[in-house]
């Protein structure tokens, strides 16, 4: 009995859980587009999927901790141009050589501090998170213009390959920090205080509190979370193309959500894993590559990611009510 409850608790397989049909969406598109394009299933062509995903993959692990509170950061696109220009000014320096490590700890701290500033008014000041997300997104995306009024070059060879590097010449670096930061966030909510905090939180905030939960305290960590892994990813877009300018991000925000949510987070809070999300990671990542190989314009792949966002959003509707039927 003991051996299956502990089997259990590692089970991605549950009854609640989006991951199996995720699965089965994600064979199916592989299938799909490997017809229309064999191309599709190259190796060549799998590597470039893999190192563009990595990127949206570290953001939405980020932002499903902020969503699963029943929150929202829709600062995160202003926070890659924010850290991508901080990494790239610093690597202009005239005369002055910083330690790569020191300017990627920079950057992320950066991001930490908008997180902090996000935290701060949603959970101590107690403004709408949509609302004060969306004004820091204007305020940000302000100061990325204002500090990057043209392309900012990055000459640092070490720095870009951290971003295009290859393990074994078929396995993108980027692609294994990505795994590495939604293994440490879906261990950290699932086997912490944190982790239930957020999620107790999520699914009533009222018992949370009762229950003697700080829930500022954790709210505010959340957009912490967020707004680091926001800045990671603006530091591996500056490696990936060796410069950093102020529309960096811009429109990201919309490809995150749509994984998040797809991926089985609630809107609702205090539901989904990010297992589920790093299936839909790939499914977006995927989706993209493969209407790209077989021509679709531009504008029609931003529809169909519109689409994919309305029904994961539809779906995720649906299932709260179920829930609040059930408990009735």
């Amino acid at each position: 009995m003991n051996n299956k409850s502990s089997i259990s608790k590692f089970n991605i397989f549950k009854m609640n859980s989006v991951t199996p049909s995720l699965l089965i969406i994600y064979g199916a598109m592989i299938l799909f587009f490997s017809v229309l394009n064999p191309l599709y299933v190259s190796i060549e062509n799998i590597k470039s999927i893999y190192s563009n995903l990595a990127i949206s993959g570290i953001m939405a692990a980020g932002l499903s901790v902020v969503v699963l509170t029943g929150n929202f950061d829709l600062s995160i696109e202003s926070t890659v141009g924010i850290a991508a220009i901080i990494s790239a000014k610093l690597f202009n320096i005239p005369g002055v050589n910083i330690p790569i490590p020191v300017v990627i700890l920079i950057a992320i701290l950066a991001g930490a501090a908008i997180g902090a500033l996000n935290g701060f008014l949603v959970s101590v000041v107690g403004i709408n998170s949509i609302i004060t997300t969306l004004g820091t997104l204007a305020i940000f995306r302000g100061l990325a213009y204002l500090f990057a009024t043209e392309s900012l070059l990055i000459k640092n060879k070490p720095f870009i390959a951290i971003g295009r590097r290859y393990l074994f010449k078929n396995i993108p670096l980027s692609f294994l920090y990505m795994i590495v930061i939604l293994l440490v966030i879906y261990f950290c909510l699932k086997y912490t205080k944190f982790g239930r905090n957020i999620y107790s939180i999520g699914a009533n905030v009222h018992a949370a509190r009762l229950a003697g939960i700080g829930t500022n305290n954790n709210v505010f960590f959340a957009f912490i979370i967020s707004g680091a892994t926001a800045a990671i990813g603006g530091v591996l877009m500056a490696s990936q193309l060796a410069f950093a300018q102020g529309a960096f991000g811009a429109g990201l925000v919309f490809k995150i959500l749509t994984i998040v949510v797809l991926g089985g987070i609630s809107l609702a809070g205090g539901r989904g894993t990010l297992i589920g999300v790093l299936v839909a990671a790939f499914i977006i990542g995927s989706i993209s590559n493969g209407l790209a190989l077989i021509d679709v314009p531009v504008q029609w792949r931003e529809a169909f990611q519109g689409i994919i966002l309305i029904i994961a959003i539809l779906v995720d509707s649906i299932r709260v009510r179920r829930r609040e039927l059930l408990k009735a």
